[in-house]
């Protein structure tokens, strides 16, 4: 492979067992990954082509445990294959100019002492378990770190939930306020678009961190990060369903408000068209061009018509008055 084409590998770590990690280019790593003991984490773009030589030449992966590996459309989920697990993770997508909902699929390989990480878009999670590696205050072994990858990504769920439920409260705060801007249905859609897309997701998700935290191949600080992470992801999934609610009820609301102001608008309406319907009786039948008509060539006609006019309006206004429809 010439080392000037794009290339699927990202990075490879070997452990040091104290939270420590040295970076392996391609050579390598290579070496080491048959005949080197210690811990080795192998991180891979899968949307380059050479993705087969790693997963299949240098890890030996069987077929189907490459297929899992790269296919297109994901949700999270464990597979136990012989000699190890198949984990897919979803994180919240924070390159730059990408939409918070629009989800990045992390799929993970994990031995008793080998890890593979395949991604198809940059995770700004494996940034920070690498600046953890090379403080020296990272994972001792791959079971901690694929632990920390999903505790990381755990945690920009809850800052994406604590975003949306800030949103969502200021809309409700503006719906009890007078004189506040009325609020809109696009704002309300860019609250419920994501929770639909992280409810789908991360409810699974957080299924198969409860697994995996119940797993013999991780170590007890492993499946403690697991376990905490799962349960946290709990809380953040129990949100979403809150906040589901919160925004169909303040949708209700939203639209009894429209109700009530058309009805009012259609009441005021009726109300001027009763009014003047016995108006317009007397105005046409005063109007039609026949003999006879009393006060046509009366000067005082026209007044006469006038006052009628008003004390019929008056008396039909009375009269709704009375029977309390005005």
């Amino acid at each position: 492979m010439s080392s000037a084409s794009p290339s699927s590998f990202v990075v490879a770590y070997r452990l040091d067992g104290q939270g420590s990690g040295t970076p392996l280019d391609h050579e390598a790593l290579s070496r080491a990954w048959h005949h080197d003991d210690a811990q080795l984490w192998m991180h891979l773009d899968f949307t380059h082509k050479d993705v087969d030589h790693f997963l299949g030449t240098i890890a030996e992966l069987d077929e189907d445990i490459i297929e899992a590996l790269t296919e297109e459309d994901t949700r999270p989920r464990v597979a136990v294959f012989k000699g190890g697990r198949i984990t897919t993770l979803r994180g919240i997508n924070l390159n730059p100019g990408a939409d918070p909902d629009d989800l990045v699929s992390l799929r993970v390989w994990l031995t008793e002492n080998r890890l593979i990480t395949v991604r198809r878009r940059p995770l700004q999670s494996i940034t920070r378990v690498r600046a953890y590696l090379d403080a020296g205050e990272g994972a001792r072994n791959v079971g901690e770190l694929m632990a920390g990858m999903a505790d990381t990504l755990v945690d920009r769920v809850g800052d994406l939930t604590h975003q949306i439920d800030d949103a969502l409260s200021e809309l409700e705060e503006r719906q009890t306020v007078q004189d506040a801007p009325a609020i809109t249905n696009e704002e309300l859609t860019d609250i419920r678009q994501p929770l639909i897309t992280l409810r789908r997701f991360m409810e699974p998700q957080y299924h198969c961190l409860a697994r995996l935290a119940e797993d013999d191949i991780f170590d007890e600080t492993a499946r403690l990060w697991l376990r905490e992470a799962s349960n946290q992801l709990f809380r953040y999934v129990e949100d979403f369903r809150a906040m589901q609610e919160r925004a169909l009820i303040l949708q209700e609301q939203i639209w009894n408000s429209h109700n009530e102001r058309l009805n009012e608008r259609m009441y005021l309406m009726a109300i001027i068209t009763a009014v003047f319907l016995p108006l317009t009786f007397l105005t046409g039948l005063l109007g039609i061009n026949v003999g006879g008509i009393p006060g046509a060539a009366s000067p005082a006609g026209f007044a006469v018509v006038v006052v009628l006019s008003m004390l019929v309006g008056a008396g039909v206004m009375g009269i709704l008055k009375k029977w309390r429809w005005w």
